[in-house]
């Protein structure tokens, strides 16, 4: 059996397959080094600030909790969390809330819990100048508010 010579539309196809397979790998490579979803630490402050809202009761702190759907609560109920299968839902949550669903980038968010109901998530990379874009979900990761914060 003699090898045929490959004519410029076979050398053309062969370059468009090896560069396709390049790229494939390309984006594979990229992903598997990326860390898995999870959790970023959060300031104590940061979580200062949940507390105040979810436990004050003033009227500007009333208005705060109804604008983001929180219910009244005691200080030591709210907390960070660390909790890598938790973290991993909330990236998820966040990811396929977010303007342009993305559910496959691996995310590292910030997680507040606040009660045995609800939780804050932010991408600390999703931002708006200063502002870091939070959300708000029920214990299920449905979405209750979404909006840009300090």
């Amino acid at each position: 059996m003699r090898a045929e010579p490959i004519g410029p539309s076979g050398r053309l196809w062969l370059f468009v397959v090896a560069a396709m397979g390049i790229i494939c790998v390309s984006a594979v490579d990229t992903k598997a080094g990326q860390p898995p979803s999870g959790c970023v630490a959060i300031d104590s402050g940061y979580v200062g600030n949940f507390q105040l809202i979810v436990s004050d009761t003033d009227s500007a702190s009333a208005v705060d909790r109804s604008r983001l759907g929180l219910p009244l609560l005691s200080k030591d109920s709210v907390s960070a969390v660390s909790d890598s299968a938790t973290c991993a839902r909330a990236a998820d949550a966040y990811g396929r809330n977010l303007d342009i669903p993305d559910t496959t980038t691996p995310r590292q968010v910030f997680v507040v819990r606040l009660g045995p109901t609800r939780y804050v998530v932010g991408d600390p990379t999703v931002r708006s100048g200063e502002f870091a874009l939070v959300m708000v979900f029920d214990s299920s990761f449905t979405t209750l508010f979404s909006s840009f914060a300090n």
